[in-house]
């Protein structure tokens, strides 16, 4: 871990760190409100300068302190804080302070990631059982075969727009192994542009703008929204004509739901009609894109860091074959590799909250309703937490920096209770992606490898489109 110098954080050379404010209970307590940076101008320009740079305006936001109060033009004062100190209050230890905003209701209705209180615990416990290990390794074959059955439609010496591949790429494993339909490559165009329109909601072009404003963005998050919910019903409708009879005879997710919910043996209430056609929209964004995120910028940052290269295609080119299960714990560089992108490039780089009630941190007050945003990516780049932050180098998890690490340092899927349902499934993914695409194939960026990363900033970070890569056989 890097030295000890801390960022001074009240503004009064105080370098002490941690999180000791409660919540004020009667929400009229005299602790002040955050600041507004003075790296960012006149507040009535956060909207415009966020609008423009997502990326660059949270840097900015955040280059003095790890608590600051933004303001845009729709959610009005927004709360960033940049500090695992803060991620624990909010996520853990004082979670019940804060809740699911509009957003994710709008986005997801009665899904896993919108729900709140007794429907989440009954939904989680339902699901959880369904991406433990040993159920999500019998993916595996499925997964392999749906990796290969795209790449192989990679030309050698042509190029390929990596970002739309993946998210292709991540979609067929998706369908194929959770929904139990292979999506045709040349048809299904629907399916796969409304699964891409769930991110439009969150366009730095609109997210901050009021909900009523009626943006070309807004419009087709709505078309996709409404085209998902029909695709799920008739995924439904297919899964509950025959059921078996033994959920566990199930061969894919979706069946062994509705298999669950027919027996009787799933919480009451949890796999409703309309809360499995809510899971199966969340499935379908959260199960793809920020997978497909994570393999894009694994291979951007193999293409550009030679020796890492180097290590990684050394190690599947050993491999027997195609990857297979019993290979995952034989690739310990492609699992670095693929820790150290989500820690460089994390898809999730906003974890979004709203304070249920006034609450007071560190000195500050979060009014009850507000907008309070975890600044994953802050932390993940924070030379207190990790040497050399910018550099992308996986070599830094062979070592025992997990163990110093202070909690919350790493959270590309969020934590507490809360923590992503289907991380074991994105992670096997990653990894099966990289091997299984690494030996047969290495994909070249053309552009200046010192140049900043084709990043986008929506509801997830994304590689920009139109980064094309070449393709070469190896």
């Amino acid at each position: 871990m890097a030295g000890d110098d801390r960022r001074d954080v009240r503004g009064d050379g105080s370098s002490e760190r941690g999180v000791t404010g409660q919540p004020t209970g009667d929400g009229t307590g005299d602790a002040p409100l955050a600041p507004y940076p003075s790296t960012l101008g006149h507040p009535l320009t956060h909207t415009v300068g966020a609008m423009r740079d997502v990326f660059g305006f949270r840097n900015r936001a955040m280059a003095e302190r790890d608590f600051v109060r933004i303001k845009l033009l729709g959610p009005g004062d927004v709360y960033h804080l940049g500090h695992p100190d803060y991620f624990e209050r909010v996520l853990l230890s004082g979670r019940d302070a804060f809740r699911k905003s509009d957003d994710f209701r709008i986005a997801f209705e009665g899904g896993l990631v919108a729900v709140e209180g007794e429907a989440w615990r009954r939904q989680r416990e339902t699901l959880q059982p369904l991406f433990a290990r040993d159920r999500v390794l019998d993916y595996t074959d499925g997964m392999v075969e749906q990796i290969r059955r795209r790449c192989r439609r990679w030309e050698p010496g042509t190029r390929i727009d990596l970002a739309a591949e993946t998210s292709q790429l991540s979609l067929d494993v998706l369908f194929a192994t959770l929904f139990g339909r292979e999506l045709a490559f040349d048809g299904d165009r629907e399916i796969r542009t409304a699964a891409d329109h769930l991110q439009h909601w969150f366009a730095p072009t609109s997210y901050p703008l009021p909900h009523w404003v009626p943006t070309p963005a807004r419009r087709r998050f709505r078309r996709g929204k409404r085209r998902l919910r029909s695709v799920a019903d008739d995924l439904l409708d297919a899964a509950a004509e025959d059921p078996p009879a033994d959920p566990s005879a199930a061969e894919d997710l979706l069946t062994l739901l509705v298999a669950l919910r027919e027996s009787g043996a799933a919480a009451d209430g949890a796999l409703s009609d309309d809360r499995l056609r809510d899971q199966v929209v969340t499935m379908i964004f959260a199960g793809h894109d920020t997978t497909s995120t994570a393999i894009a910028f694994a291979f951007y940052a193999l293409a550009t860091n030679p020796a890492v290269r180097e290590r990684f295609h050394a190690e599947v080119d050993a491999l027997d074959g195609p990857p297979t299960a019993d290979d995952l714990d034989a690739l310990p560089v492609t699992d670095r590799v693929v820790t150290e992108t989500l820690r460089r490039y994390p898809p999730v780089y906003t974890i979004p909250r709203e304070a249920a009630t006034d609450v007071t941190i560190d000195g500050y007050r979060i009014p009850e309703g507000a907008a309070t945003w975890l600044t994953v990516d802050q932390v993940h780049h924070d030379p207190r937490f990790y040497d050399d932050p910018a550099t992308f180098r996986p070599a830094r998890w062979a070592t025992d920096l997990r163990e110093r690490l202070p909690d919350f340092a790493y959270a590309p899927f969020g934590g507490g209770p809360r923590r992503c349902i289907g991380r074991r499934f994105a992670l096997v993914e990653a990894k099966l992606a990289l091997a299984t695409i690494g030996r047969e194939y290495d994909l070249v960026w053309p552009g200046n490898p010192d140049a900043d990363p084709p990043l986008l900033g929506e509801m997830t970070a994304r590689m920009e489109p139109d980064t094309e890569f070449a393709v070469e056989r190896r």
